[in-house]
């Protein structure tokens, strides 16, 4: 009996944390340039784990092209596995008591979703670690996105771009187009519009409406902060685009009443990244979407 189990403990491979995570990272991001940013090694480093853990598993686990990486009929088992390891190594340091220890979260999101969560987010999450110290970034989804692939984030709430849509999806947001309850719009001129930078999926889909309906706009204000657009948009000449939760009381939504076409929803989804292993994190993710849920469900005010 003594020597089946030593047979059977020796013969199995070891699967260490940074096999699986390069695995789960080069699947999460498409391919192992994004993956190797993301858990801050080369390139080469990521290809070499990748290589290991195939040799280790004995069976080939991804497609590789010049073009994509995709994952083999074993790969979509075992990836299935990968994740379930790494959140079971998680839930094994919090069992262990480290989940109450002092510590640092690093965690991102856009300013006007800051102003609508945060206070309570961070009031919830306190009360269930008190020793953990979120470090809060406020910054556009494209940048928030950056900075977590850079090592500067942990955790990041972001709006979906075309080109990272690879998170959690949380939730949807209502955008409408918005503006201070005395604007006056007149329908012979382009409409005056006051939005975020390029960059931004909001004035993305704000443009792109305005682009099929053929209506004419001329962009007058422009800023990265909610702040900013608060205040030209009080300067009661200009036209933007927010959630509709947020929208201050002296504001008003335009609709096709008014000429202006339909906007599509905001989707929302949290960014992990791969070698962020506190458990405190899950709570925070969990805390979010339970924020999240309930304002969705919640009936939109008049």
């Amino acid at each position: 009996m003594n020597s089946i189990d030593k047979s059977d403990c020796t013969n199995l491979p070891i699967l260490d944390t940074e096999l699986l995570s390069a695995f789960v990272a080069v699947i999460e991001n498409g391919g192992f340039t994004a993956a190797a940013r993301q858990l801050h090694k080369t390139q080469s480093t990521i290809s070499q784990r990748i290589r290991t853990l195939e040799e280790r598993v004995e069976v080939s686990l991804l497609h590789r092209t010049s073009r994509q990486v995709s994952l083999t009929a074993d790969g979509e088992t075992f990836l299935v596995y990968a994740r379930r390891l790494l959140q079971l190594q998680r839930e094994a340091i919090s069992a262990l008591g480290h989940g109450d220890r002092e510590g640092v979260i690093r965690f991102g999101l856009p300013e006007n979703y800051a102003e609508a969560w945060l206070p309570r987010l961070l009031d919830r999450f306190a009360r269930l670690h008190p020793r953990i110290r979120p470090h809060i970034h406020c910054r556009m989804s494209s940048e928030l996105i950056e900075a977590l692939e850079g090592g500067e984030l942990d955790l990041a709430l972001t709006v979906r771009h075309a080109n990272h849509g690879n998170g959690e999806p949380l939730g949807a947001e209502t955008l409408v187009w918005a503006a201070h309850r005395d604007f006056c719009q007149d329908p012979k001129v382009a409409l005056p519009l006051a939005l975020f930078p390029d960059h931004c999926p909001y004035r993305q889909r704000a443009l792109d409406s305005l682009t099929r309906q053929g209506r004419q706009w001329s962009l007058q204000y422009t800023s990265q902060s909610p702040t900013g657009l608060r205040m030209a948009v009080n300067q009661r000449n200009a036209v933007t685009v927010a959630d509709r939760r947020t929208l201050p009381a002296d504001w008003r939504t335009l609709g096709q009443a008014d000429g202006l076409p339909p906007l599509p929803p905001a989707q929302l989804e949290l960014h992990r990244s791969p070698s962020f292993q506190h458990p405190a994190g899950d709570d925070l993710i969990a805390l979010l979407g339970e924020l999240i849920a309930a304002e969705s469900e919640a009936p939109d005010a008049d």
